[in-house]
């Protein structure tokens, strides 16, 4: 039993060392990704381009909701007085309401996601050359995106964010 463990023991340990021994060579970077593309001007103008069309989309959608929730409440206090069939009529009408001003909810959500992609897609390409060129001056062979990879701890020293922010800023 003693010699079978012992054999396992020196198989993984012949199989596992040349993959540490690679491991050793790989050189990573962390950028911050989020970080760089928030404080760029660049990003500072999409960012209010997404807000003025937030807001303008709101606008109309907060007069829609308060005209629905106005007629809602005066449906209450109507209801006790109201025939059964003029009860299920504005109930239909009220339901009929609700759901298209969801609809419009949905659509300004996606009218947003949308420009915000067609917004953000030239920058983004921008950061991820930047990233390159520097991973390819600094003889990287991984960098990782801290926000986005999950990362909860890493040596600071792995940092190449101030690095890319200066790339991208050229």
């Amino acid at each position: 039993m003693f010699k079978l463990g012992m054999g396992l023991l020196l198989t993984l340990s012949l199989v596992l060392t040349p993959l540490w021994v690679g491991a050793a060579d790989l050189k990573l970077g962390v950028v911050d990704s989020a970080d760089i593309l928030g404080k760029s001007t660049e990003g500072k103008k999409i960012q209010d381009i997404l807000k003025r069309k937030s807001d303008e989309l709101s606008k109309d959608l907060q007069k829609q909701d308060q005209e629905i929730g106005r007629m809602v409440e005066e449906f209450r206090k109507q209801a006790p007085v109201m025939k059964e069939e003029a009860k299920k009529q504005r109930q239909a009408e009220l339901n009929k309401r609700a759901g298209e001003f969801q609809r419009r909810v949905q659509d300004a959500d996606k009218q947003l996601a949308q420009l915000e992609q067609k917004e953000k897609e030239p920058l983004l390409k921008k950061l991820e050359q930047s990233v390159k060129d520097v991973a390819q001056e600094n003889k990287l062979d991984l960098v990782l995106d801290r926000r986005l990879s999950g990362l909860l701890f890493f040596n600071p020293a792995l940092d190449i964010t101030e690095k890319v922010r200066s790339r991208f800023g050229r």
